[in-house]
């Protein structure tokens, strides 16, 4: 894919945003992350039981677990590990499309290419100039 990242990720695209390639509660981590910079696991946690009960070592372990995919930074040169996206969402989302477009070319080509003419087609001329002037 040429991207300088190795994250990795599953699709589920019956999932929304973040969560159609991430568990549940990793992108309620990321979406965290993402709104606070940069955070430690004490203020994501503290974050997520505003909306729900978890538990602090849950926090900790999926976070490390979202460092080793590369999805996060992990700064453990201070006493409370600090965590900071190693993308920004746009530049995640774009990556997650990237990748995912990739494979569907990789393993279903002639396939991707008539359905996106279809969904083009579908979704009327605003989206159709947009892909006309990106071919340009």
């Amino acid at each position: 894919m040429g991207a300088p990242y190795d994250i990795k990720f599953r699709f589920n695209p019956s999932s929304s945003k973040s969560k159609k390639v991430l568990g549940p509660l990793e992108g309620d981590i990321m979406e965290v992350v993402w709104s606070q910079g940069s955070s430690t696991v004490g203020a994501v946690h503290k974050a997520l039981r505003e909306k729900k009960a978890i538990a602090y070592t849950t926090v900790m372990t999926t976070m490390s677990r979202l460092a080793k995919k590369h999805l996060l930074n992990q700064d453990t040169s201070t006493s409370s590990y600090v965590y900071t996206p190693t993308l920004d969402r746009t530049d995640f989302e774009r990556y997650v499309v990237m990748g995912i477009i990739e494979g569907l070319f990789d393993d279903f080509g002639d396939d991707v290419v008539d359905y996106f003419g279809e969904c083009i087609k579908r979704r009327g001329e605003g989206v159709r100039d947009r892909l006309e002037k990106s071919l340009s």
